[in-house]
């Protein structure tokens, strides 16, 4: 029986489009697709989540690779976190999840910046635990993040609920135990938890 719901952020709770997120903070620039391809698309943006790398040594490793662009990539790591917003409807949803009674978990994959910038975002201050990736040195789908954040919780796989956008993310905790669901969009997540009675019909 499901007793724990544990919440993936990025597309789930809060909108997030790294390439997206270049446009919007460098705007119609010229060089955009080298941009995009010297900061998130390179290695250090996955190393920032698996907190690998401090966000210096990232900046400085980018700028090395695309020197002539040092200005913008600075600027746009500086300032892309200012581009996440809420899914709409995601933090009534959640809401409604804890006031049925079931305690709330995040397990993301986000760098430390999280730790900035997480006050912005009233939902997660409904959680009862916290789990980022860069913190634990761990990253989904590896069933080792799972794993840890059941011993740290000293919980049951089966009495948890895991909600991702990502099919990958799913089959990791599933590899642990853990009850899956990908996230399609709040309607259909809130019809999901109604047939599997976490949450009443609306009236």
């Amino acid at each position: 029986m499901i007793k724990h719901i544990i919440w993936d952020m990025g597309n789930v709770l809060l909108l997030f489009d790294s390439q997206q997120a270049v446009r919007d903070v460098l705007g119609d620039h010229p060089a955009l697709s080298e941009i995009i391809q010297a900061t998130t698309m390179a290695p250090e943006w996955k190393m920032l989540d698996q907190g690998i790398v401090s966000e210096t040594d990232a900046v400085q490793k980018m700028v090395h690779r695309a020197p002539h662009l040092e200005r913008e990539i600075r600027f746009f790591m500086d300032h892309w976190d200012e581009c996440l917003k809420p899914v709409p409807g995601m933090f009534q949803l959640v809401e409604e999840v804890r006031q049925a009674g079931y305690p709330l978990h995040l397990l993301s994959n986000a760098g430390v910046r999280f730790h900035r910038y997480c006050a912005r975002f009233p939902v997660f201050q409904m959680m009862d635990s916290i789990h980022i990736s860069a913190d634990m040195k761990l990253i989904k789908p590896d069933p080792a993040i799972y794993q840890q954040l059941l011993r740290d919780l000293r919980l049951f796989p089966d009495d948890c609920l895991f909600i991702d956008d990502l099919e990958e993310n799913i089959r990791g905790a599933q590899s642990a135990g853990i009850h899956g669901h990908v996230f399609l969009s709040r309607e259909e997540l809130r019809h999901y938890l109604v047939n599997q009675h976490i949450l009443e019909e609306s009236v």
